[in-house]
């Protein structure tokens, strides 16, 4: 048996395999053309080895006129087989192709083509094709070369990694068989069997990489097989030249020394391969990689450099520099998990700059589910493929449309999804290949152990300087916050605001509908207050019901913005629950309100007592020099009237839980109706004293009549007529309240007559006594009370 003769058996050997393989795996959706291509390439390998063993030398020309046939067939039925693995003009170009096939048979049988056919045993066959040679060029050129360029297509139309690496394995098949297919167009090349070598070799790609779930990357695989030939055309002619060597001077082989040296350098000869395929292969991936090569060997030693840092920051920041320019991306940006979903905290611009948007993927959002259950980059494509996206939130995808996110890497740490890594599209419009998502994977899995250790270090140290109630930062952390800002401050010339809250009556709120009730306005006041300010500011829990918010490089109009915008939060929503609270807020500014830390908290303290003093509900500034000026009660006394008027309310509303916050309000109606009378600002602030205090007489009113659900008897309604005269008798002894005496002793009186405690009628009501009157009224009829 000749050497040809042993390639072509073997060939058809692997073509049965094959077949074997084929009928026995799963079903694949080209099985059947599969099938057929592997079938008429087994055909044409055995009319080949029949007709080059010389087993019928009497029928060698019918054999001749038989095989250029079978290989034409094997070479349709291959370009059959890639149209139908593409989707592209199955029936069309099979059509075609035994049409073309038919006439070959045609002129076959008449004996046009071969014209002879003989075999020598120097030379195998040698068949003379005659003119018809070029129609049979022509076809093998044409379905030899289609599928190339099917396939090509398919490939750069693909964006899955594992699809694009499959196609790649064909190409480089089909390349393979278009090649070894031209050798019937040179004329006088040796007879030796080229296409059956190629064919075999194809046929042997195409079915690994349709029936295999994942190949190796053929880039990979490559670049390893050339550093191992580089490295081996290196030791093996310097193996050779030290034998040589060895020869030339012993001139012997017999020695035991030279045995033994020849015997020592079969050992060095695989120990040197290991040593020079890391340099080596440092120098090929300099060739491929080009600059971007610095850039992949950062990425690769990050994670060894990192392993026990506990910053987030220092360790994202770190990870997301280089990946950019290693891979040729727009951006790399971390997702962490925040309140359950992951929003975008880090991102790195192969530009500079901020991201072109924002991303949070909820965590029951398909996207979540697939990357922890897979492990694995999704493609971008995916999302519209896949059906497990169907339900996908729209505002996540186009949240990932309008950043231009390539692939979603998960960093999975102990089963839990620690952070995703969103890498931009290729620069260049390419796909990202299998090396990249080698190297991606490869640093994501190293730095999932440390970013969750580093999250839990920020979990604990967030712990550590909580409040558990409100969820703000806690008083302890509150003053070291303020030494680090001041150092910072000082450091790089900037300045920060201070703003100091207070919730108005909160002791009474407490008293009236405990301590549970209280806790739920603390969380209530506390989510107001992170709700309207910026993610550097730091909102802490002071102390009982007062809170601090630190604001970073705000100035004094700017904090003052801020407080109003949370004073009107806090004050919304109590109202909204029905809830008669509001605060008080107190403001200073490092440095001009204070140099050190106790001065400035200092000042914004006392910012917030003149907030209280002035009536609450409002914002003072530290600077403020003329406080009086913004209290319009100061024409009626000094502070400790005003603070007594306070006290006094509080002690009211504390009295009857039903009726809480009726003073407020009533004092709020009483005010805008003044304003609307065009009463001056200090008849206005006797009228809102007037108002907050009207009904301190119910001190001296028994709790059993003021909480009774039903109607009062005529005993009852004696008791609690009395209130207004109370009041009067309590309030008498307050010298700055005089001008509210006839005011509250009359609030009670009824334009016919019908009121107490006087009776008094018509005009001889005062005017001040009716507003009140209609306020006190009102406010009864809109509120749910006994």
């Amino acid at each position: 048996m000749n050497f040809d003769v042993a390639v072509i058996l073997t060939a058809f050997a692997l073509y049965i395999l094959l077949f074997a393989k084929v009928i026995r795996g799963k079903r694949l959706k080209t099985r059947f053309f599969l099938l057929v291509y592997l079938a008429a390439s087994a055909l044409w390998a055995i009319t080949g080895y029949v007709v080059h063993a010389d087993f019928y030398p009497e029928r060698t020309s019918l054999l001749g006129n038989i095989l250029p046939l079978m290989g034409l067939w094997a070479v349709v039925a291959y370009c059959q087989l890639v149209c139908a693995f593409v989707g592209r003009r199955v029936a069309i170009w099979t059509g075609i192709s035994y049409a073309f096939v038919n006439v070959l048979v045609i002129l076959a049988a008449l004996g046009y083509m071969p014209r002879s056919a003989q075999y020598a045993s120097n030379t195998g066959v040698s068949m003379l094709l005659g003119p018809w040679q070029y129609a049979l060029i022509v076809g093998v050129a044409l379905f030899a070369l289609l599928p190339i360029f099917y396939l090509w297509q398919e490939y750069r139309g693909l964006r899955n990694i594992r699809g694009r690496n499959q196609v790649l394995y064909m190409i480089v098949g089909a390349s393979v068989a278009a090649t070894v297919s031209m050798k019937i167009a040179i004329p006088n090349i040796p007879n030796y069997p080229l296409e059956h070598v190629g064919y075999a070799a194809n046929a042997l790609l195409f079915t690994y990489a349709l029936s295999t779930h994942r190949q190796p990357d053929i880039k990979s695989a490559a670049k390893t097989g050339l550093v191992y030939l580089a490295s081996s055309l290196i030791v093996a002619p310097l193996y050779v030249l030290s034998l040589w060597s060895l020869y030339h001077f012993s001139r012997s082989w017999s020695s035991p020394a030279i045995i033994a040296i020849a015997i020592g350098m079969i050992f060095v000869l695989p120990w040197s391969l290991v040593v020079l395929r890391k340099p080596v292969g440092k120098f090929i991936d300099g060739i491929l990689y080009g600059e971007d090569l610095h850039y992949r060997e950062t990425m690769l030693s990050f994670p060894k450099r990192m392993r026990n840092v506990l910053s987030l920051k220092q360790l994202a920041e770190g990870m997301l520099q280089p990946i950019p320019q290693a891979l040729k991306a727009s951006h790399a940006s971390l997702l962490f998990p925040s309140n359950g979903d992951f929003t975008l905290q880090f991102s790195n611009q192969i530009g500079g700059g901020e991201p072109s948007g924002a991303i949070e993927l909820r965590n029951d959002s398909p996207i979540i589910s697939w990357l922890v259950e897979n492990d694995e980059p999704l493609f971008r494509e995916s999302l519209y493929d896949a059906p497990e996206f169907e339900g996908m939130n729209e505002a996540e995808r186009s949240a990932i449309e309008v950043m231009r996110i390539g692939l979603l890497v998960p960093m999975n740490s102990n089963g839990r999804l620690v952070g995703i890594l969103a890498v931009g599209e290729k620069l260049s419009r390419g796909q990202y290949s299998r090396d990249d998502i080698l190297l991606l994977t490869t640093v994501t899995s190293e730095l999932a152990a440390p970013i969750g250790n580093a999250q839990l270090y920020a979990q604990i140290k967030e712990r550590v300087h909580t409040d558990e109630l409100t969820g703000l930062l806690n008083h302890g952390y509150f003053h070291q916050r303020v030494d680090e800002e001041i150092s910072r401050c000082s450091r790089f010339g900037s300045i920060f605001s201070l703003l100091f809250l207070d919730i108005d009556l909160f002791k009474s709120y407490n008293d009236a509908f405990g301590h549970l009730a209280g806790d739920e306005v603390l969380r209530q006041v506390a989510q107001c207050i992170k709700g309207s300010i910026r993610g550097i500011d730091m909102p802490f829990r002071y102390g009982g019901d007062e809170f601090a918010i630190l604001l970073p490089e705000s100035s004094i109009d700017d904090a003052t913005h801020v407080a109003e915008r949370i004073r009107r939060k806090i004050e919304t929503e109590m109202d909204t629950r029905g809830v008669a609270l509001s605060c008080s807020i107190g403001i200073a500014a490092w440095p001009t309100d204070g140099v050190t830390r106790e001065k400035v908290i200092q000042a914004a303290d006392s910012a917030l007592y003149l907030s209280k003093q002035a009536g609450r509900n409002r914002i003072s500034l530290a600077s403020e020099r003329d406080i009086s000026q913004s209290l319009d009660i100061e024409a009626v006394g000094d502070h400790e009237v005003l603070s007594a008027v306070h006290a006094l309310a509080a002690t009211v509303d504390a009295k009857d839980s039903n009726t809480y916050g009726h003073s407020k309000k009533t004092s709020e109606y009483a005010v805008y109706l003044a304003e609307a009378l065009g009463y001056t600002s200090d008849k206005i602030s006797v009228i809102r004293a007037a108002a907050l205090l009207h009904d301190i007489g119910k001190i001296r009113v028994p709790d059993r009549l003021l909480q009774k659900v039903g109607p009062l008897n005529d005993d009852e309604w004696l008791a609690v007529r009395e209130h207004p005269k109370f009041g009067v008798t309590i309030l008498k002894h307050i010298e700055g309240l005089s001008a509210c005496l006839p005011i509250i002793q009359h609030h009670h009186e009824r334009f016919d007559g019908s009121g107490y405690p006087a009776g008094l009628t018509a005009e001889n009501i005062p005017r001040d006594a009716r507003i009140l009157a209609v306020s006190d009224a009102y406010d009864a009829m809109t509120s749910p009370r006994p």
